[in-house]
């Protein structure tokens, strides 16, 4: 135990931020890392060419996690892409569905998750599009994981942006709040009258570690 705690103290300190899919390999001296996941934003629907608008993407859903690893273990991070806004006009279409960010360790088994948003329905002759639905978070998580919690994504806004909810972590709201100011999982604004639908945010994986 004596040499267990002091593997902890003197383990080194770092964060790293993944904003495409690829694989991490565990520091030396790393035995335990926190993670934030956050999925795509899914697009917004195109407008009717003459009266109405297209529905807003729903924002990606936002977990977080602790897990016990070793050095050298291999993980694989992947980033959820934003989805596609759809095209306005007089056959107007759907925003694409954003896509699920997570980690997974050797085994296949999910560290953590976060569901991409869905996107917006297209505007028609007689009625504005229907907001895309919020990103779910993962579940059935592997044995390491020792601590996790998360929030669904927010629906979509109509005709602007939806944001990632903010967890209340602290230092951490802070740095979700400015991931917001940079659309990062964001649903994509519903095409307004004869226009397209807005792209939503890419995804985004934070692992971090050294308490």
């Amino acid at each position: 135990m004596i040499s267990t705690l002091h593997t902890y103290e003197k383990q080194s300190h770092g964060v790293q931020i993944f904003t495409s899919s690829q694989n991490w390999i565990v520091p030396v001296g790393v035995y335990k890392i926190k993670m934030i996941a956050i999925g795509g934003g899914g697009g917004g629907g195109g407008g009717y060419s003459s009266t109405y608008t297209g529905g807003g993407g729903g924002s990606g859903a936002i977990a977080y996690a602790e897990a016990m690893v070793v050095p050298g273990l291999v993980l694989q991070v992947l980033v959820g892409g934003g989805g596609s806004g759809g095209t306005g006009g007089a056959s107007p279409t759907a925003g694409g569905a954003g896509g699920e960010s997570f980690v997974v360790n050797p085994n296949n088994l999910l560290l953590i998750a976060a569901g991409g948003g869905g996107g917006g329905e297209a505007a028609t002759s007689s009625a504005n599009g229907t907001n895309g639905s919020g990103g779910g978070l993962g579940y059935f998580l592997a044995n390491e994981v020792i601590s996790s919690f998360g929030l669904n994504g927010n629906g979509g806004a109509g005709l602007g942006n939806a944001p990632v909810p903010i967890l209340p972590l602290g230092a951490v709201a802070i740095s979700i709040t400015m991931f917001n100011y940079l659309g990062v999982g964001s649903g994509g604004g519903g095409g307004n009258v004869n226009a397209n639908g807005g792209p939503g945010g890419n995804g985004m994986v934070i692992i971090w570690w050294g308490d």
